[in-house]
């Protein structure tokens, strides 16, 4: 089978962990026989010296620079949007024109070649992408949530959320990466479909299993600088995320500042990816500034197993995940667990026994935990332990991408036969995209 993905979230030169969970398991199809290509679409900028005359312009060459043509062997094309400047001038429908880059984009460059089936990464806006691209090319697609594209993006702007329920009304196949997504995703029609697929992202069980050796992942992983800082005997909760509001440091940040003079033993490592909306060494420094608090800034992907495989436990009070990689595998690690209910968590964590579930946005049952965590010994052993085994429920990417081409399979004899899934739901007729010519 030959697949057209979709996703704005790929690895690029300068953020290799960028969309990590969607490659790999592309990477995963690939190695079961299916070809799998990806768009990856951009914002057009003039050449030099042109582009420096805009702002927008500087980041879109910043952006197109960073773009990579493969990744392990998964080809990528990045359509350009053309927008004229200054904006005021030039009235027009941004998600039009999206659309457009790609439809254009695949009249030039695919007439000739033959694929079967679209997929979307992200309900918005990759999968109105998507529907553009499978009117062009006469495809079925299919169009998976995994997270911001249900929770925060939509809820922030009418027109994401229109176009959300467009998507959800057209794809003929929706796939969730949780239970949770899926039920999440259907509040936002008023006759929510009943064909929702769940299919996990995955966890390297072979990349990330229990260590016996702390002390080797340590140098392995910390910069010797910060390395020298830490004792020997020191236990270490990581963190590994985006430095933003919405994965829940301020809440962990204000905890410690409470926890840190009561455990002089237990060191706060931060870690995460380009992006976000905080500032982590101000944040820092103005809660005193904290003791053993260390941010490490963006790691690449080939360090995340020293990281925490030198760690002793994992937290991540994330506000609203789809179900978040980190956490997969810090408990593929066995290290006991904090994190929040949301998102797909829940599966994971099915027991008391297999970590701490707390509340999102919740210091008091956030600071808890933490205590627990760092006074009962006996706990920690047991629900690490019990993580390694959660993690393995979910499984690997390859066991969830034959999960995934299964779908996508089926999805295409459909197609071929006309008979395409329909759900009980009756919002409104199936939507059509407006196009140039």
């Amino acid at each position: 089978m030959r697949v057209l993905a979709v996703s704005h979230a790929y690895p690029r030169r300068n953020a290799a962990s960028h969309g990590v969970f969607v490659h790999r398991l592309h990477r995963a199809m690939a190695s079961l026989g299916h070809e799998v290509e990806v768009i990856q679409r951009g914002e057009w900028a003039p050449p030099w010296p042109f582009y420096r005359l805009h702002e927008s312009f500087r980041a879109s060459h910043d952006e197109r620079a960073a773009f990579l043509e493969s990744v392990d062997g998964i080809r990528l094309h990045h359509p350009l949007t053309v927008r004229p400047r200054p904006s005021r001038f030039f009235p027009g429908d941004s998600w039009q024109r999206e659309a457009d880059t790609v439809r254009r984009y695949a009249r030039a460059h695919f007439a000739s070649r033959h694929f079967d089936a679209i997929l979307a990464h992200f309900l918005v806006p990759d999968g109105y992408h998507a529907l553009a691209l499978g009117e062009e090319l006469g495809l079925p697609v299919a169009a998976m949530a995994w997270g911001d594209d249900v929770h925060a993006w939509p809820a922030r702007s009418d027109v994401w959320a229109r176009h959300l329920r467009t998507v959800m009304r057209s794809a003929d196949a929706l796939v969730a990466c949780s239970e949770r997504m899926a039920r999440d995703a259907a509040h936002w029609l008023e006759h929510p479909r009943d064909d929702w697929h769940v299919v996990y992202g995955g966890v390297d069980l072979d990349r990330h299993q229990p260590t016996t050796n702390r002390a080797d992942a340590r140098a392995r992983a910390w910069p010797p600088d910060r390395s020298r800082r830490l004792p020997a005997d020191a236990h270490t909760i990581l963190v590994l995320a985006q430095p933003a509001t919405a994965k829940g440091y301020v809440e962990l940040l204000d905890a410690w500042a409470h926890l840190a003079p009561r455990h002089p033993e237990w060191w706060l490592i931060m870690a995460g990816g380009p992006g976000g909306d905080l500032n982590m060494p101000n944040e820092i420094a103005r809660r005193g500034p904290l003791p053993r608090a260390e941010w490490l800034g963006t790691q690449p992907p080939e360090r995340v197993p020293d990281l925490l495989a030198a760690s002793d436990a994992f937290v991540l009070p994330s506000h609203n995940e789809g179900l978040s990689l980190s956490v997969l595998e810090a408990m593929a690690s066995g290290l006991p667990t904090i994190t929040t209910n949301v998102g797909g968590h829940a599966e994971v964590m099915r027991t008391s026994g297999d970590g701490w579930l707390i509340p999102p946005q919740a210091p008091a049952a956030l600071e808890h935990a933490l205590a627990e965590l760092m006074t009962n010994e006996d706990e920690r052993r047991s629900r690490g332990a019990n993580a390694r085994r959660a993690a393995e429920r979910i499984g690997s990417p390859l066991d969830n991408a034959r999960k995934l081409a299964g779908i996508l399979e089926s999805m295409v004899a459909s197609h071929e036969h006309g008979t395409k899934p329909r759900s009980t739901g009756a919002d409104s007729p199936q939507p059509t995209l407006e196009h140039a010519p």
